[in-house]
């Protein structure tokens, strides 16, 4: 699923618009992996699913820190930028949340064949649009 910014309303079934918030079975609220290098973005990406009742997990910019967080850390899902700083790849924290079975969603500005072999639930292209940003994150709890 790929959803953007254009001037186009991305397509979003009806069911991920309408259903509620997740609610947590031990009484913790999820926790999304935020993995992004535009300290803007990623806050304004950590205050929206804060405002979802979620618990941001990060946001970090490092690929050695993403590993850590996505090693350690209990989680629901992941938002993943796919170009961090100085030019290291995502795809190592993509290798541990497979092996963890943590769904996640691929965040970039670029085309990158690699990431349409790789099971993200969703393919956001930047700039991202916070409604957007919470539909993907929903359909990442939802699955």
């Amino acid at each position: 699923m790929y959803l953007g910014t254009s001037t186009l309303e991305p397509f979003v079934p009806a069911s991920i618009v309408s259903r509620s918030r997740p609610v947590p079975r031990d009484g913790a609220p999820k926790r999304i992996l935020i993995v992004e290098d535009e300290v803007l973005l990623a806050d304004d990406m950590a205050q929206s699913i804060h405002a979802m009742g979620l618990d941001p997990v990060g946001p970090v910019g490092a690929l050695e820190a993403a590993i850590a967080l996505a090693e350690t850390q209990r989680l629901d899902g992941a938002l993943l930028d796919v170009r961090l700083r100085r030019g290291m790849r995502v795809y190592p924290v993509v290798e541990i949340l497979l092996r963890r079975r943590i769904p996640f969603c691929f965040l970039t500005a670029y085309i990158d064949e690699q990431i349409e072999h790789m099971p993200a639930e969703a393919v956001l292209r930047k700039p991202v649009a916070l409604p957007v940003l919470r539909q993907a994150v929903q359909a990442l709890l939802d699955g």
